[in-house]
């Protein structure tokens, strides 16, 4: 009969006197917790954090006595970890120690091994310590569950492991147990909330500061950039190795970080070089040797260990003092854990903790911020590591607390997880409008249950002072290949209307609009008022202001809109991308052009990372690309209406030189031109009813003589010349039905109305006096400017060419790598293309069109042609030489004119037949084909491209691998004499190119 904790006999006492016991503070705080919550909270779960190394196993043994418990449940995440248990349960050795247990008794221990045959097994022991795939009713049949009343105390160790389905299915099936959840790591990796409040937690900072936890030296060396990975192995071999020879680590144990089994055997091989005996430790061995390696550590018969992941959690390894941090974590929770191991204090073992790694550029983009902070080469370890937990911490319990002021949310939806894009649709508000959701209340139809166009409201609240209306909306998602319900599934959508009051006389309000869902948006916003009648669109120069107050690091992506009528081969709006894109826009990128968006990576404060941040003139939108809690959603869009109203002068404005687009207040009085769609609708799969594509109606302008706030326009299908649709155009860009009504579909989806689509892809609409309207926004006439050009390179692979050699002749005497030419004929045949027919041809040697031909047939009346120029270079590494850049420039500058010139097809006849040279050389495609296109099948004159009208585009490349395109930038940045003369050369021959078609440049990185 289990019954220790029930006598009295057992002498436990939590206090006697001011000197015994002797609890530590996270030991004494969390009981005193728990005690709290048991008068209160009953079965509800209790989560006790505190970190390892100061008192957890206490606080496990005292909990059955405070509890009084018939029989506990001890569930532990690992075999090492369980054997740890069941010996502190039996000897109870640590709360004899700290004083609070006086009797000479200890509680009956069953160790569970396996699943159990019969749960009587049980009933005898006051403790039972398993593994949650032993003892979880989920792993039992509905006839041989445990029964809910068998433990009347439940202790998770490890608790951030217990939203998985088999630790959570033990605390709902022992409902009425009292339940402590422990853990030294309150954040689960993967973001899942851990059941249970947060009763007690002791920060690390006081940890540090009571001494459990002792400072890490973290020494990061410094690499050569050119350097592999196995010199930089040695590198931290050789300072272990320096470290192990010092008297104070005479009891050090080593551990050896590797990120795979085969990088472990490596790093077992190149110690053992080194003179240091280590074992591999991964999850391959057999469950005996694991226990024979573990037991080997702690009896101090192993002194180095090489491991994949980490030593099993709950592990203790007081003696582990020095860490070879070869390959990095991907996640800071790892890297914190890993630290966590060294920085324990005990008696026994004194010396400093080490870890070695080196400065490479493993470092993930999803770590930059705190993990970045870590391994910088002076970072005080001490204080980082509190920093971070204890931050993420004090996070959570402020998402909690914030979120338990909203409406209740339904079971399935957890509201302190939610995480909002930082975005929104930017509109004015006009007359000193206030939408109906700011006195606190949601607005009748978006209450949980309405419907919505087809779906319906889950859940909708308003956060504190009225700023933002949230609303998370259920509807189904069907695959569009599939007409059958079968496979259609609950999709959600998440909408955020977010009110900014007026402050201050020069600061107007805001409404924010954030839903990805275009469709669902119109029926929210007429619930809130109607509210798309009492405000207007953004000022794209207020836009552009909030954007330019931002602490940009570096601009990676612009978009330019054509503000002329665009001609045959003149796109009306251009992307630019690339770090630092917006120093390298040319004159012929920006001439007659606005801004249209833009997109940066700022700092978000100092030392914690940076995010990227846009906008978009036209659609009037700002975008962040972090989620930040749901707390916080409300204050980072006050921080863009701050910089949206801010008078402050822009020290550093994008673009200066380039124009900006207004505000559209009333139609131009000139004539219009032509009306354009939109480029995605062109390009999209909308058709008509009848399956015309839409993107082929002709939209164009009825005049009315009344053109000032609305456009009356129509759109024409051109195969009947009937009027297909007509409605006007407002200076919001909003399109309304007319006279005549139209559809538009998308494989089986339901129609959707034309008004509706032009609305939210507006149509582009060219005045005679050079003004253009898209949507809301007005672009002015700019004047012509003139200016260097810039490049985006392409980085092929070199690694396996012999640069230095162009032709395979060459490359074959020298005996070592590739030939240039091999390495563009590998990169051109791997190379995927929609092309219809695509052939690849060399034509190397005296007077040729160029090294390689790439001829590409599209579509009936389009046909693309690449011209490659390569040149090998004159030094073994890539660098800046003029020398290698002066001929391949001056030869790519001489080929333009085969791209307007109609004898290129006769010449390649001639070079394809052997009636001149150098000749054309077939790589890949159809010979007999490409005979017939050019010419050389006799009764077929039809298909000769000679006798055809097509439309041709073409790109000219540079392929030079001498070049390394960083040390050209940096050159640049330093005025050095050679970069400049490479960058002008360059300049020289965009500028020859023009408009004839594209300038490409391949090269090193």
């Amino acid at each position: 009969m289990a019954e220790y904790y029930q006598d009295q006999s057992h002498g436990f006492e939590l206090y006697r006197d001011a000197a015994v016991p002797s609890w530590r503070p996270p030991q004494r705080g969390a009981l005193g917790a728990l005690l709290a919550h048991w008068a209160v909270h009953g079965s509800q779960p209790a989560l006790v954090a505190v970190p390892t190394g100061s008192g957890k196993t206490a606080i496990a043994l005292a909990a059955p006595f405070l509890a009084g418990a018939s029989r506990t449940l001890i569930v532990v995440p690992s075999t090492q970890l369980r054997g740890q248990t069941v010996n502190a349960f039996r000897s109870q050795e640590v709360v004899r120690r700290i004083g609070a247990l006086s009797g000479t008794t200890s509680p009956e221990v069953l160790e569970v091994t396996g699943r159990l045959a019969s749960w009587d097994v049980c009933q005898p022991a006051d403790v039972v310590v398993a593994l949650p795939q032993s003892i979880s009713p989920e792993h039992y049949g509905e006839h041989n569950k445990p029964p809910t009343d068998l433990f009347d105390l439940i202790i998770v160790d490890e608790a951030h492991h217990a939203p998985a389905l088999t630790w959570r299915a033990i605390l709902d099936h022992f409902g009425e147990a009292r339940k402590v959840l422990l853990t030294a790591t309150p954040r689960r990796r993967d973001g899942k909330r851990v059941p249970g409040d947060l009763i007690f937690y002791y920060p690390l900072r006081a940890a540090m500061t009571d001494g459990y936890f002792k400072k890490v030296d973290a020494r990061i060396l410094p690499v050569d950039p050119s350097a592999n990975r196995p010199e930089w192995d040695v590198s931290i071999r050789d300072a272990i190795l320096e470290e192990l020879r010092q008297p104070e680590h005479a009891s050090s144990t080593l551990l050896i970080r590797a990120s795979n089994r085969s990088r472990v055997k490596e790093l077992v091989q190149l110690y053992r070089e080194g003179g240091i005996d280590v074992e591999a430790l991964t999850s391959g061995l057999g469950q005996a040797r694991t226990a024979q390696i573990l037991d080997g550590l702690k009896r101090g018969t192993i002194r180095a260990v090489a491991v994949v992941g980490m030593l099993g959690e709950g592990f203790d390894l007081p003696s582990l003092r020095l860490a070879a941090y070869h390959d990095k974590h991907k996640s800071v929770l790892s890297t914190i854990q890993l630290i966590g191991r060294l920085v324990r204090s005990h008696k026994d073992f004194p010396q400093p903790s080490v870890l070695i790694t080196v400065r490479d550029a493993d470092i993930y983009p999803a770590l930059k911020g705190a993990l970045w902070d870590l391994y910088q080469e002076d970072a005080d370890w001490s204080f980082l590591l509190p920093e971070i937990i204890d931050d993420s911490v004090n996070q959570d319990r402020a998402d909690r607390a914030f979120t338990e002021t909203l409406a209740d949310p339904p079971s399935q939806l957890v509201l302190e997880r939610l995480r909002p894009l930082v975005r929104a649709t930017v509109f004015e508000i006009e007359n000193g409008w206030i939408p109906n959701f700011a006195d606190g209340s949601v607005p009748a139809g978006l209450a949980p249950g309405d419907a919505l166009r087809g779906q319906h409201v889950l859940y909708s609240t308003v956060t504190p002072n009225g700023r933002t209306l949230l609303l998370v909306t259920q509807g189904v998602r069907s695959p569009r290949w599939n007409l059958d319900p079968g496979l259609d599934t609950p999709d959600y959508q998440m909408h955020l209307i977010t009110y900014t009051p007026q402050s201050g006389s020069a600061q107007g309000s805001l409404l924010l609009v954030n839903s990805s869902d275009e469709r669902l948006l119109p029926a929210i916003l007429l619930a809130v008022d109607d509210a798309l009648n009492h405000v207007k669109t953004a000022d794209p120069e207020r836009l552009q202001r909030a954007f330019d107050t931002l602490p940009r690091l570096s601009v990676s992506n612009v978009g330019v809109r054509n503000t002329y009528g665009g001609g045959r081969g003149s796109a009306s709006y251009k992307m630019f991308a690339g770090s630092g894109v917006d120093r390298g826009m040319r004159e012929a990128d920006t001439a007659q052009a606005a801004i249209g968006h833009a997109m940066a990576q700022v700092s978000e404060r100092a030392g914690s990372g940076a995010y990227n941040s846009g906008f978009a003139v036209e659609k009037a939108k700002m975008w962040e690309s972090r989620y930040v809690p749901l707390r916080e959603y409300d204050g980072a869009l006050m921080d863009f209406a701050d910089r949206y109203w801010s008078l402050a002068a822009i020290v550093a404005p994008l673009l200066p030189e380039v124009a900006r687009g207004a505000r559209l207040e009333s139609f131009p009085d000139s004539a219009i031109a032509a009306i354009e769609m939109h480029p995605l609708l062109l390009a999209s799969e909308w058709t008509t009813m009848d399956g015309l594509p839409i993107g082929r109606l002709d939209l164009q302008h009825v005049p009315t003589g009344n053109e000032g706030q609305l456009l009356t326009i129509r759109a024409v299908r051109p195969d009947t010349g009937a009027t297909y649709w007509s409605g006007t155009i407002s200076v919001q860009g909003i399109a309304v039905d007319g006279a005549t009504s139209g559809l538009a579909r998308r494989g089986h989806q339901t129609p959707r109305s034309l008004a509706d689509l032009l609305s939210t892809r507006p149509p582009t609409v060219y005045f005679l006096d050079g003004q253009t309207v898209n949507g809301a926004t007005i672009y002015q006439s700019p004047s012509v400017q003139r200016d260097l050009s810039r490049w985006r390179p392409s980085y092929l692979d070199w690694g396996a060419t012999n640069i230095r050699k162009e032709t395979d002749k060459s490359a074959l005497v020298a005996g070592a790598g590739k030939s240039v030419h091999q390495t563009l004929r590998d990169h051109l045949m791997a190379t995927e293309s929609k092309a219809r027919r695509r052939w690849i041809l060399e034509n190397d040697g005296s007077g040729e069109l160029a090294d390689l031909i790439v001829l590409e047939l599209h579509g009936t009346n389009e046909v693309r042609l690449d011209l490659w120029h390569a040149k090998p270079a004159s030094g073994a590494t890539p660098s800046v030489r003029v020398t290698d850049m002066q001929v391949v420039v001056a030869q790519a500058i001489k080929s333009r004119r085969w791209l307007t010139d109609r004898g290129l097809w006769k010449e390649m006849a001639d070079r394809l037949s052997g009636a001149s040279t150098p000749p054309l050389r077939l790589v890949s495609g159809s010979v007999s084909l490409l005979r017939a296109l050019l010419g050389l099948v006799p009764g077929h004159p039809g298909w000769a491209l000679a006798n055809r009208a097509f439309q041709l585009r073409g790109t000219v490349v540079i392929a030079q691998p001498g070049l390394s395109w960083s040390q050209l930038l940096a050159g640049v940045d330093r005025k050095s004499l050679s970069a400049i003369q490479v960058r002008d050369l360059l300049a020289v021959f965009d500028d020859a190119l023009g408009a004839l078609g594209d300038a490409e440049v391949a090269c090193a990185p």
